[in-house]
């Protein structure tokens, strides 16, 4: 260390966005890449849940179920995170999917964001219906997921006796 590194600003953590930094604080001795996947993933599930302005209970649950499977949460963190998520689900879902994406791309394994699909789909079908709206924004995030669209076609067929363009 030089003498003139004393003198460099501490550099900011930057985070991407106001949840980040809740979930940053909440679990403190939580690894960097899980705070961020666990952040981007509760987004991309905000999003999907809310695309037709309205939260189901039963989206609520199957975003917890969501979260303790990604993050390995115990049920009282996923709770809270759930919680948190659905108080500030409309601020969540004015986020660009980019946003959220991004950093999972750098994160996570093309099989790994494939499940992030799967799960996205279980999500919105866990209402009894997916809409089309629904299914057209978890194909944008698809696309911001980097992932070619056979991946795409293969999540949306798992929940195809949901989907109301079928019904």
């Amino acid at each position: 260390m030089g003498f003139f590194d004393l003198f460099k600003a501490k550099e900011e953590r930057e985070f991407i966005n106001d949840l980040h930094r809740k979930f940053n604080e909440h679990f403190p001795k939580m690894d960097e890449n899980r705070v961020t996947a666990l952040t981007c993933i509760s987004g991309l599930l905000a999003k999907v849940a809310y695309v037709d302005f309205q939260v189901h209970p039963d989206e609520v649950e199957n975003m917890k179920k969501a979260l303790i499977h990604w993050s390995k949460l115990t049920e009282e963190e996923a709770q809270f995170v759930a919680e948190i998520a659905v108080t500030e689900i409309k601020s969540l879902s004015s986020h660009d999917n980019r946003k959220y994406c991004k950093p999972l791309v750098e994160i996570f394994s093309v099989d790994e964001r494939f499940e992030v699909l799967e799960t996205l789909f279980e999500l919105a079908a866990s209402d009894g219906i997916v809409e089309l709206a629904e299914s057209n924004e978890i194909n944008y995030i698809s696309k911001a997921l980097v992932l070619e669209h056979k991946y795409f076609v293969a999540a949306k067929a798992q929940v195809r006796e949901f989907l109301a363009t079928l019904k």
